[in-house]
């Protein structure tokens, strides 16, 4: 069962929510997506949006009904994990408020210029943010983008310094909902911008972690030991992101 595939298929309907009924007698609704590029149907447990699906364009309702319903424990299990990780409330962006970056914070300074495009930069501990109009979301579009500036910077001098210098692969910058990273077939590395939002020492683990799946692609004890050479507390990083992940966000 994929956590996070569905993402890169391109859905052609979105259908309104339809609801299942669990083993417990618990009802929840979640989103369905019909797809002319799927071939089985997926599911995906995301902070924020529950649970989604993403099915064959003709596969008939009641087949599909069955395959979600046969896998009723697998989402009851997800969304127990969803549901008791802490609650944190999501930033909102506005004139002085502090954000998380790498384990310290940047006051957000906005400046609203209608006879220029938006632009963003830090000065000291300061993310000045220049917008050509008040929109929440011109606002928050342009501290993205200045974000994922910085993740690819970053990200990209802590995979040479982790790897020695011998990784020769493509480093994706991306937004995704429910994982930090991946090492794709090819060998190239895909991070969540908003890792830049966690402590140094936690941002390196992930990197460890996905160059780790270079040579070690599932997660066996061989690969666990390898990260654990690079990463000797590579559990407390873990934790660290289970308990934080979700506050490092901003909307």
């Amino acid at each position: 069962m994929q956590l996070d595939l569905f993402g890169s298929l391109r859905p052609a309907h979105i259908s309104q929510r339809p609801s299942l009924k669990l083993g417990n007698g618990r009802i929840i609704y979640y989103t369905l997506k019909r797809s002319m590029r799927a071939r089985h149907v997926w599911l995906k447990v995301g902070i924020g949006t529950g649970l989604e699906v993403v099915a064959p364009s003709r596969m008939p309702a009641a087949e599909l009904e069955d395959a979600i319903r046969k896998k009723s424990d697998w989402i009851e299990r997800h969304l127990i994990k969803m549901e008791l990780a802490p609650d944190r409330p999501v930033v909102r962006l506005e004139d002085g408020v502090r954000l998380a970056y790498l384990g310290g914070e940047l006051s957000l300074k906005v400046t609203v210029d209608t006879s220029r495009a938006a632009s963003a930069g830090p000065a000291g501990l300061t993310l000045h943010v220049s917008v050509p109009d008040k929109r929440p979301e011109t606002l928050k579009s342009t501290v993205e983008t200045w974000y994922k500036k910085a993740a690819r910077s970053y990200l990209t001098e802590r995979v040479g310094a982790l790897s020695g210098g011998s990784f020769s692969g493509r480093i994706s910058i991306k937004d995704q909902k429910t994982r930090w990273g991946s090492c794709s077939a090819k060998g190239n590395l895909n991070f969540n911008w908003r890792l830049v939002m966690a402590p140094p020492d936690v941002v390196d683990y992930l990197v460890i972690h996905e160059l780790a799946h270079l040579d070690v692609p599932d997660h066996s004890v061989r690969f666990w030991r390898r990260v654990g050479k690079g990463c000797p507390d590579y559990r407390e990083k873990e934790t660290w992101l289970k308990k934080n992940g979700r506050g490092l966000a901003f909307g």
